[in-house]
C-alpha cells in the first residue's frame, strides 16, 4: 500500500512541475496546479500515516480534504467551459465546511469529546456527499456547455470535455464503492481491509494520471461574452421571437429573407463548411456581418443552430460524393473528411441525425 501512495504522490508532483513550467498558463491551469498540490499532499499524508510519522494536525487536513476536492473540481470545470475567468471573494464560502471542521478537529479537538459517535458517522456521510454534489453540478455545467458551443462551432469534439466527463463518472463510481465498503463494515460487520482502500487508491492513482494528461493538453475554450454569462441561446421558429413578433432592434422579415438567401448562396458557391474549423466568427467575417446577427439569422430562418446548419451541408455533400461513385476511389471516412468532418465519430453522429440511418445502412439501401 505504501508503494501505491508513494507512486501516486510522485505522479502528482510530476504534473505539478509540468504545469508550473507551462508558459502562458490559463486560469484553468492555475486551478489544476493547485488541485495537484492538494492531491500530492493527500498521498504523502497517507504514506506518513502508514509509516506512523504523521502528526495529528496533518491527519486532520487529510480527513477533511474531501471538502476541498469538490469546490476545486467545480471551479476547474467552470474555468474550462469559459464561464469563470477568475476566483471571486464570495467563492471562499465553498471552503467554509473544510475550515469549520478543521478548527473543530484540531483547535477544539472534538474527536476526543464523548458522545459524538453519531456526529462522526454523519461527517463520514458528508465527506462522500460533498464531492458527489460537486461532481453532479460539474456534469450539469458540461452538458449546458455542449449546448452552448453548438451555437458557435461547427466541430465540437475537441471542446466537449468528454475526457472530464469520463473522470467525473469515474469519481461517482469511486464514491459509490467508498459508501458501499463503509456500509458493509459499519452495518454488516464485514471485515474489509482499509475499506477496500487498495483498489480505491489504485483507481485514485489512475485518475491522477488521466487528469494530468488531459488537463495539460486541454486548451482554453474561447466563448463570446453572452456565453460566459451562462446564457444558452436556442433557435426559434422561422423568423419569430417567443411572442411571434419581431423586435424593432432586429432585422425585419424582408431583410432577413434577403440576408438568408445571401448566406445560402455563399454556402453553395464557396463551400466554407469544407473547413473543419469553421466557426460562427469566421463565417460572419466572410459575410461581413457580426456573429450575433448571423447566429440570429441562422436560428430564425433555418430552425437549426450553427452546428446543425453547417453539418447538414457536410452530410449533403458527402451523400453527393457517395452517389457520384467516389467511394470507388476513396474510403467513406476519406470522403467524410473531404466534406468537412474532422472525425469518424462526428461524421457518424451527424449522418444519423440528418438521414435517420448510419452510413453503412444508407449504402445498403442505395445498392438494392
Amino acid at each position: 500500500m505504501g508503494i501505491v501512495y508513494l507512486s501516486s504522490g510522485v505522479l502528482a508532483l510530476f504534473f505539478v512541475a509540468i504545469l508550473a513550467g507551462k508558459k502562458q498558463k490559463a486560469h484553468s491551469d492555475h486551478l489544476l496546479l493547485g488541485w495537484f498540490l492538494l492531491l500530492f499532499s493527500n498521498m504523502m499524508i497517507f504514506y506518513l500515516i502508514l509509516q506512523g510519522l504523521a502528526p495529528g494536525w496533518l491527519i486532520e487536513i487529510l480527513n477533511n480534504s474531501a471538502f476541498l476536492h469538490g469546490p476545486i473540481l467545480f471551479f476547474y470545470t467552470a474555468a474550462l467551459t469559459g464561464l469563470r475567468k477568475r476566483i471571486l471573494w464570495k467563492d471562499a464560502l465553498h471552503l467554509l465546511p473544510f475550515t469549520v471542521l478543521y478548527i473543530l478537529t484540531t483547535v477544539l479537538g472534538y474527536a476526543s469529546w464523548s458522545g459524538l459517535e453519531r456526529l462522526n458517522v454523519g461527517l463520514i456521510v458528508l465527506k462522500f456527499l460533498s464531492p458527489l454534489i460537486y461532481i453532479l453540478l460539474s456534469q450539469r455545467m458540461i452538458l449546458r456547455h455542449r449546448n452552448r458551443i453548438e451555437q458557435y462551432y461547427s466541430s465540437t469534439s475537441s471542446l466537449e470535455l468528454r475526457w472530464l466527463s469520463s473522470i467525473l463518472w469515474g469519481g461517482q463510481i469511486l464514491i459509490v464503492l467508498g459508501i458501499t465498503t463503509h456500509l458493509l463494515y459499519y452495518l454488516g460487520n464485514v471485515n474489509i481491509p482499509s475499506y477496500g482502500g487498495l483498489y480505491l487508491n489504485i483507481a485514485y492513482s489512475l485518475s491522477i494520471v488521466l487528469l494530468g494528461y488531459f488537463g495539460f493538453r486541454q486548451t482554453s475554450i474561447f466563448l463570446p461574452a453572452q456565453l460566459q454569462n451562462g446564457q444558452n441561446p436556442k433557435p426559434r421558429g422561422p423568423g419569430k421571437e417567443k411572442n411571434g413578433k419581431y423586435r424593432k432592434s432586429r432585422i425585419d422579415e424582408a431583410q432577413a429573407a434577403r440576408a438568408y438567401q445571401e448566406l445560402l448562396c455563399h454556402m453553395e458557391e464557396h463551400q466554407p463548411f469544407i473547413d473543419p474549423g469553421l466557426s460562427l466568427f469566421r463565417l460572419a467575417e466572410q459575410l461581413k456581418t457580426t456573429e450575433n446577427k448571423l447566429s440570429q439569422l441562422i436560428n430564425s430562418q433555418s430552425g437549426y443552430n450553427f452546428f446543425e446548419f453547417v453539418n447538414k451541408y457536410r452530410v449533403d455533400l458527402l451523400i453527393q460524393k457517395m452517389n457520384a461513385g467516389e467511394l470507388q476511389q476513396s474510403t467513406l471516412l476519406g470522403l467524410a473528411l473531404d466534406s468537412g468532418f474532422n472525425s469518424k465519430a462526428s461524421f457518424n453522429r451527424a449522418f444519423k441525425k440528418f438521414t435517420g440511418q448510419t452510413p453503412s445502412e444508407y449504402l445498403r439501401s442505395t445498392r438494392r
